[in-house]
């Protein structure tokens, strides 16, 4: 039940950085709280990848808890909390001269708390197990104490939201069936506390009829329909009170809860019921879950890392917990069945700390659907970190979605290939919303939104980014399976759906360059930059990777390209944002620097360096929160001062309502924001380490009168050490094996 830091403090003080794993130090930058919280706005996040709870212990001494997990999506694609919990013990210390201590131990991945005065101490254990969907809470107390565990169900009864309590994508929905919220259910099984959800409706086959997509075969794969979500408490020596209360038979010293917390779809409940039951019934002892998840978490702190220490020591500090935090919330919500939500990811609480508005504890801003201009930017920096199982989990999402997508292209655009919506539903589709709900003056595949109407560089960014996953790991089967296949029919629908100019080449119109230039817009740059950047990469694969009719296919595309469009602008070329385009902005994007991210093709190791930087200098907007990547754009380009003003901002944005430090928000997104989150990690990651070709830069755009110490991933499933000190190399850097890569230093 104890934590110790001497170690830590042992090597942040005393050893060389080289002796000390980063596990015994990440203690040094959590969390340590000593005083109770009020609310859900003072909790703690906490998970295995797949299932989260929002932990904190109120001024009475209930430890209340929500549980979540990362696939428990609801009849209208809502998704849901799976619940809330509350543990009361009684008697608990009380008095002025009780201390209390909430800790997040970081290396062992649990939360502990410290309750205590002269009379009476009691301590909790809360984690959850990192091979399993359990949650263990263990508690001691010095002197007997009764123990209760109660059920807290808000979804009571079938309602209707209010219309401003909708998601985004359904706010304007005719049809009150679609959108009605249905109760949760309790089973009568013994002494266990047993709360689901079940969805006995479904949004999927409406949505696909409307959009006329649908077929017989896709209509048998409702994701939703009888989807069950829900949990399981049990415990040695706790009995059922009330349908919705647990109590321990006698007063007790000592105490375990499991809890088993599920999502399935089953023909019926009564299989949900029995599947989470062997669930929790298979669990791992107490002692086996805590030592298997503390393995865990060491492996994850040890795998990659980055600590900073600044001249003033504090700013140091806060960007070298923030860092880490941001990775533990990642890792947390990141390794389920489905993506890291941009807005909250499964840690979102009761809307009224954020932005006053009383709506039930499943609200967040935007909803449900997957954006991708959003969802990419948490991926972005785990190509540094080494986190290849969370982007397995989104490569997973969106290739499990092609079917789909190439649906949408036929469909809505005559066309063969694959178009993937920029704003899509998790079986992705374009959501009604954008769709429109009113067809009557729409021709089928006209978008009503015109701000996605042809939005079309999210599947290129899709490609890209799996490519650069594929450069980072060497995985040659997932590029044989995943990457090619995906790029194959996102690449097909641009050469089959666009016409060509007199000269022969591409033209590429209709077109958006992204939300925010729509008159007008012929060769948007993000597209252009794209095609090049994915034709390039895969021109450059094994060839037993592909086939001789894709390499084919993919070399006469890249003969009919048009160049990446620049102006001269006062003497000096810049990048913009098409070849064609009206002058009106309908959005705050700069489409004209996504040559540098994501589609890196100008940066510092390029030889057009300046053209980037005149670019990013004549931006229109400037911004350091949420999806705005300036920081990561200044880092590519080299811009120190300009990096470290960025991301010292982003410091600045954690939600003055909530306790936890990383929660980012709300900004245009919700809290926390995850965008932001991500941003943060990908600025402060290229400021310390790029890698292009065979040419790895270090610390390219990092203040010199910073210390460093990092382990950061290259390409080829290779990492790089070091440790930089007072303007020195203290350990210059190195590659965990060989490499054809050569590391450049900047410093």
């Amino acid at each position: 039940m104890k934590h110790n830091l001497w170690l830590a403090a042992l090597c942040a003080a005393m050893l060389p950085a080289s002796v000390c794993a980063q596990s015994d130090v990440v203690n040094r930058y959590t969390v340590n709280w000593e005083t109770p919280s009020e609310n859900a706005s003072g909790s703690m996040p906490i998970g295995n990848g797949e299932v989260g709870a929002n932990v904190w212990m109120e001024p009475n001494g209930n430890l209340v808890f929500y549980l979540s997990r990362t696939d428990s999506w609801a009849e209208n694609s809502a998704l849901y909390k799976v619940g809330r919990l509350r543990v009361s013990l009684y008697p608990f210390p009380e008095g002025g001269d009780v201390s209390f201590r909430q800790f997040l131990n970081l290396e062992e991945g649990k939360i502990e708390i410290e309750v205590g005065n002269q009379q009476q101490k009691v301590d909790l254990d809360f984690w959850v197990d990192s091979q399993s969907p359990v949650v263990y809470l263990q508690g001691e107390s010095t002197r007997p104490v009764q123990v209760t565990v109660s059920s807290e169900i808000w979804r009571t009864q079938a309602r209707l939201p209010q219309v401003d309590e909708r998601a985004f994508a359904v706010q304007r929905c005719p049809h009150d069936s679609l959108l009605t919220e249905y109760p949760d259910r309790i089973a009568d099984r013994g002494d266990r506390l047993i709360v689901y959800h079940r969805n006995e409706h479904s949004i999927y086959p409406f949505t696909l009829r409307h959009q006329e997509l649908a077929t017989e075969e896709n209509l048998k794969h409702d994701p939703l329909m009888h989807r069950t979500m829900g949990y399981d408490v049990a415990g040695e020596g706790f009995v059922k009170l009330t349908p919705t209360l647990l109590g321990s038979s006698a007063p007790v010293e000592s105490f375990g809860l499991k809890i088993a917390v599920l999502t399935a779809q089953t023909d019926t409940e009564q299989q949900w019921v029995d599947r989470i039951e062997q669930t929790l019934g298979n669990a791992a002892s107490f002692e086996a879950s805590a030592d298997r998840t503390a393995s865990w978490w060491r492996a994850f702190w040890d795998k990659s890392y980055v600590t900073v220490t600044t001249p003033d020591g504090k700013t140091g500090d806060r960007l070298t917990q923030a860092y880490i935090l941001q990775n533990w919330k990642n890792a947390c919500g990141g390794r389920g069945n489905y993506p890291i939500k941009f807005n909250g990811s499964i840690f979102t609480v009761d809307p009224v700390y954020t932005n006053g508005k009383a709506y039930n504890p499943d609200y967040r801003a935007w909803g449900a659907e997957y954006w991708w201009q959003n969802t990419r930017l948490m991926y972005h920096p785990m190509l540094k970190s080494g986190d290849f199982d969370m982007m397995r989990v989104l490569f997973r999402h969106y290739f499990s979605n092609l079917p789909m997508l190439k649906r949408n292209a036929e469909v809505f655009f005559g066309a063969e290939g694959a178009v993937n919506p920029e704003t899509s539903t998790i079986y992705g589709t374009f959501t009604n919303r954008d769709y429109g709900w009113d067809r009557s003056e729409l021709k089928t595949g006209e978008i009503e939104n015109s701000y996605v109407r042809y939005y079309w560089s999210s599947g290129l960014e899709i490609a890209a980014l799996m490519y650069d996953y594929y450069l980072y790991t060497e995985d040659r089967a997932f590029a044989a399976d995943t990457l090619v296949p995906m790029a194959r029919e996102v690449l097909k629908f641009y050469d089959s759906f666009f016409p060509r100019d007199d000269q022969g080449l591409l033209r590429i119109t209709p077109t958006h360059s992204l939300e925010t230039y729509w008159d007008n817009v012929e060769n948007d740059l993000p597209n252009v930059a794209g095609l090049h950047y994915v034709l390039d990469g895969l021109m450059s694969l094994p060839e037993e990777l592909t086939s001789a009719e894709d390499r084919q296919r993919w070399s006469a595309m890249q003969q009919i390209l048009p160049s990446v469009p620049t102006r001269e602008v006062e003497g000096q070329t810049v990048f913009v944002p098409a070849e064609k385009f009206g002058t009106n902005r309908t959005n705050m994007e700069a489409p004209e620097l996504y040559a540098i991210f994501p589609f890196p093709l100008c940066h510092v190791g390029t030889p057009d360096l300046k053209v980037g930087i005149e670019s990013y200098n004549r931006r229109i907007l400037h911004n350091t929160t949420c999806w705005w990547q300036d920081g990561q754009l200044a880092a590519r380009l080299g811009l120190t001062d300009e990096a470290r003003d960025n991301v010292l901002a982003k410091l600045q944005n954690s939600h003055p309502n909530h306790r936890f430090p990383v929660s980012w928000g709300p900004n245009n997104d919700w809290t926390p924001d995850e965008d932001h989150g991500g941003n943060l990690l990908t600025t402060l990651q290229d400021m310390i380490l790029q890698s292009y070709g065979e040419s790895i830069y270090v610390l390219p755009a990092f203040p010199k009168d910073w210390n460093v110490r990092f382990k950061l991933y290259t390409l080829g499933n290779n990492t790089v050490t070091g440790v930089y000190e007072n303007g020195k190399w203290v350990e210059k850097p190195t590659l965990g094996h060989k490499s054809k890569q050569k590391i450049r230093l900047n410093h």
